[in-house]
């Protein structure tokens, strides 16, 4: 999954996954007593930790395996494509369009201001591979 917070990644996530899909997300990891607490300096170790679990999942052969991060730039979600490749799944990206930032501010659940969503938006790097999911082939 890629997309700006507010571009509806994680409702479109759950409708993919159903109930044999496992979905990855990083912001789960800012998560303290039901909570979203996001803190930058966690940022990194829970990429890590969310790959990882992401990995899990392909070698336990789970039929869909999705990662709904941002993704702004290749460079984040390029290493779960090749994971993924590497374990015999068949990859595809799903993008969201971009909401209005105003809109998607309002509409986030992790209160992302929209100067950050403006900011994020200015620096979306377009996949040049298919857009669409990641399962089994």
């Amino acid at each position: 999954m890629r997309g700006v917070p507010g571009s509806g990644k994680t409702r479109i996530a759950r409708e993919l996954s159903g109930r044999i899909g496992r979905i990855h997300s990083t912001d789960g990891y800012f998560y303290r007593n039901g909570k979203y607490c996001f803190d930058k300096k966690f940022l990194t170790e829970y990429h890590r930790l969310n790959f990882e679990a992401f990995c899990q999942s392909l070698k336990e052969n789970q039929p869909i395996v999705i990662c709904d991060n941002t993704n702004i730039r290749r460079s984040s979600y390029q290493h779960y494509i090749d994971a993924a490749q590497k374990a015999g799944y068949e990859v595809r990206i799903i993008e969201r369009p971009h909401p209005n930032p105003k809109l998607a501010a309002a509409n986030n659940i992790h209160g992302v201001p929209e100067a950050v969503i403006r900011r994020m938006i200015h620096h979306w790097e377009p996949s040049n591979i298919p857009t669409e999911l990641c399962h089994r082939a």
